[in-house]
């Protein structure tokens, strides 16, 4: 089906406020939080919970936090993620043996850097890949402490991405968290979903992503994946964020 004229709007007005949201620069400093905790003590979702604010949270679209988390929010590691979400998230990741990571749309890192910094703890990572469209101002000094991970400034819609997924090769587990447009989100998990043994996608359950939700509801429906959601909520008016995890079925 062909986008309307109202699908367009959106479409343009997106991507005109992405454009002017440059990425920040992050406190790499905070890695430390990760790095001095012993695996019992990060693999405690009350821990890892509680450990998320203070890496730091992302100060924008202020209004998707609850008030006592915003101290927390435009300093660190600026993660754009509910930690009641990402917590459970992260310790269902440490039982995987993750040793591959790619994030798709890392804006200023701060989601990906947690997350190779948790997943090493557990299953020493040989790789990590984190992709935008945009600058990642933080990502050379990151690559500094951590040389295994790597930064590439690329459009998924080009003919760039299918050569660059080419030479990845298979990767265990891909976070899809890019400009969260249906058509987009669904060509980003189709173009990984051959190489990827899990496959988590951001914002599933988000009021103002109808596109990502039908995404979503598509791979559960499909039987292919074991889908697990992370989707609890502050008290807010509206429903926010939302991390849906699907897992390749053993064939």
């Amino acid at each position: 089906m062909l986008p309307t004229n109202s699908d367009l709007r959106v479409t343009e007005t997106s991507w005109k406020k992405l454009q002017s949201l440059m990425p920040s620069r992050i406190d790499l400093d905070r890695v430390a939080l990760i790095r001095d905790r012993d695996r019992d003590w990060l693999a405690d979702r009350r821990n890892v919970e509680e450990l998320i604010p203070q890496l730091g949270l992302n100060g924008e679209g202020m209004e998707e936090y609850p008030a006592w988390l915003h101290p927390y929010c435009g300093n660190g590691l600026r993660i754009w993620q509910y930690p009641v979400q990402f917590a459970p998230y992260l310790c269902d990741l440490a039982a995987l043996g993750i040793r591959s990571y790619l994030e798709i749309g890392i804006r200023h890192g701060g989601t990906f850097v947690a997350t190779a910094e948790y997943l090493d703890r557990f299953a020493p990572l040989e790789r990590a890949v984190g992709i935008d469209i945009l600058p990642c101002p933080g990502f050379d000094d990151y690559r500094a402490m951590n040389p295994r991970a790597e930064f590439v400034r690329v459009d998924t819609q080009s003919e760039a991405w299918p050569r660059l997924m080419e030479r990845l090769g298979a990767i265990d587990l891909v976070l899809i968290d890019a400009f969260h447009d249906e058509t987009q989100c669904r060509r980003e998990f189709q173009s990984v979903s051959r190489q990827a043994r899990a496959i988590a996608i951001h914002d599933v359950v988000h009021s103002e992503f109808d596109g990502v939700r039908k995404v979503w509801g598509e791979i559960k429906s499909s039987g292919q994946w074991e889908c697990r959601e992370y989707v609890d909520q502050y008290d807010l008016p509206q429903s926010y964020m939302g991390i849906g995890l699907a897992i390749r079925r053993e064939q």
